[in-house]
């Protein structure tokens, strides 16, 4: 040891910080006069050194300042910072729905209102949720910072008037909320006309700055056609709705030119405003996939097609049944999982029957929650066949689980779905239905391709993160302010600028600590 000190010594001196030091160490001139047994000692004391380096007892001398270092609790909140970058403004936010995950969910609507409250609470608004009580539910709750508000009304025979009757009892809560907060609302969010009420009273009586997010319309809802009666008075509901609220936002382009063909309204007002989902749900792999289809007579190596929707006339389940026997002509073992209710079902059944392939069609009723998410990760292909789609959250969660996706060219999804990329669109007809499907069965490994590319898609284009972000935009824009153009993550990136300079800071006070520590070890 004593010959290739002084050697080891000059290479510690020269050392300026720790790359240097271990290339100095890896010189082979510094170890070539040690025999085996004495390199071994060596390299055991410098991996006994190195491995002090982030201990504190070797800056215990250091000043509090100068050995400040980054917790893994700042570093979480940062990256929950720069997840969702804060509102330059906050507002205080009042949303009201007939439905939401945290009362009774009944569709589309209930995720996206409980999603996107989240998501705007986590930039940094107070956000109050409006919704029904649902069974042994308490009036109000705080969930993840949102203040969700249950509301019990007096039931009907007479929907319309039900949900009026609704819609009163939110209103008096509202200004309750205002009592007892001191102060009111800066926004007022209506979803669909179901909510609708609250908007025209709030705006027409106490001029609030009022949102509408239109999911759907009463002439979508009736398969694209002007009903009378109960029908006829929620088409003008939505339309006075649309008609006074600051700004309209419609889910999707298709939706936007509904607005524009069917309502009276100044159509600067209008935005469009996506639905968005949170694929982390959807992430991670089954247990026993081949369990899971068996459970629905899908054997482990059939070709699997899966439908999720209501069995309603504007969702075409009829459409891709009529595919069926196309399909089964090429591909015998393939399966049809056939997920939802409604009043085709008993029909459908039927007509699977009298076409002789009940035995490749399954019927397990409406799924939600985790059995959904098994039959979304265990089949090849999701198929909308849709007469009207004002939106096609089913394509997001086709994603979402890395599906493509077979998607009609009567609806929104036609605006998203890149063809031959992350799925196919098609014509609406059984033809069309049985190529874009025939051609997954045709190629497995392209449509694990295009499904990856769909699980790309979702996790940016339709994060929660930006949906918020669009909606903040669409508020600010309503209340005449105007962010300050700092950077997409503004104060946030300067606050993660100084954590790291004072991380640089902390390991190079640890870096010269070590230099020296090892200089005195070789000079003793």
């Amino acid at each position: 040891m004593m010959m290739m000190r002084p050697m080891f010594d000059e290479g510690v001196k020269e050392a300026q910080s720790i790359d240097e030091l271990l290339a100095q160490i890896d010189k082979t001139d510094l170890l070539k006069e040690v025999n085996s047994e004495d390199s071994y000692a060596v390299n055991v004391k410098i991996d006994e050194v190195l491995s002090l380096i982030d201990r504190t007892d070797i800056v215990a001398d250091v000043e509090p300042e100068e050995a400040y270092a980054v917790t893994s609790e700042d570093e979480a909140e940062l990256e929950r910072a720069y997840a969702i970058p804060r509102a330059q403004k906050s507002y205080k936010i009042a949303m009201f729905s007939w439905e939401s995950m945290h009362s009774i969910a009944v569709g589309e609507v209930a995720p996206h209102l409980t999603n996107i409250s989240s998501a705007l609470e986590k930039k940094g608004h107070e956000v109050h949720m409006y919704v029904r009580t649902g069974k042994d539910q308490s009036a109000y709750e705080n969930i993840e910072g949102v203040h969700v508000h249950r509301v019990s009304f007096e039931l009907c025979e007479n929907f319309v008037q039900e949900v009026e009757n609704m819609c009163n009892v939110m209103v008096t809560e509202f200004f309750n909320t205002e009592r007892f907060m001191g102060s009111q609302f800066d926004i007022v969010h209506c979803h669909d006309w179901l909510a609708a009420p609250v908007l025209l009273n709030l705006k027409k009586f106490h001029d609030r700055y009022c949102v509408f997010t239109v999911h759907s319309t009463e002439f979508g809802r009736c398969g694209n056609n002007f009903y009378g009666g109960q029908s006829e008075a929620i088409r003008g509901i939505e339309a006075e709705a649309i008609n006074i609220a600051n700004r309209v936002i419609a889910v999707s382009g298709v939706l936007c030119d509904e607005l524009k063909e069917h309502n009276q309204f100044d159509w600067r007002n209008l935005r469009c405003v996506p639905s968005g989902i949170d694929v982390l749900p959807y992430d991670g792999e089954l247990w026993d996939p081949a369990y899971i289809r068996g459970f629905y007579k899908v054997g482990p190596l059939d070709p699997m097609v899966l439908y999720n929707g209501k069995m309603v006339g504007e969702k075409g389940p009829d459409i891709l049944i009529d595919a069926v026997p196309m399909l089964l002509a090429s591909r015998p073992d393939a399966k049809f999982v056939m997920v939802g209710d409604g009043y085709m079902k008993d029909e459908l059944i039927g007509r699977c029957e009298s076409m002789g392939v009940s035995g490749s069609v399954v019927f397990p009723g409406a799924l939600t929650g985790r059995q959904l998410i098994e039959l979304y990760k265990t089949t090849d292909v999701v198929c909308m066949p849709s007469r009207s789609e004002p939106f096609g959250m089913v394509a997001l969660e086709a994603w979402a689980s890395s599906k493509p996706v077979v998607a009609t060219n009567c609806g929104a999804p036609r605006e998203f779905i890149t063809h031959d990329n992350d799925g196919f669109v098609v014509d609406a007809n059984p033809e069309g239905i049985a190529w874009g499907v025939g051609t997954i069965f045709a190629n497995f490994d392209h449509a694990r391709w295009m499904g990856s590319q769909g699980q790309l898609k979702a996790s940016s284009d339709f994060s929660w993160v930006k949906i918020a972000e669009k909606t903040n935009e669409v508020y600010d824009e309503m209340t005449g302010f105007v962010p300050k153009k700092i950077g997409r993550v503004s104060a946030v990136a300067s606050k993660a600028k100084k954590a790291e300079k004072k991380k640089k800071k902390q390991r190079k006070v640890q870096e010269n600590a070590a230099v020296a520590f090892l200089s005195k070890m070789v000079g003793a």
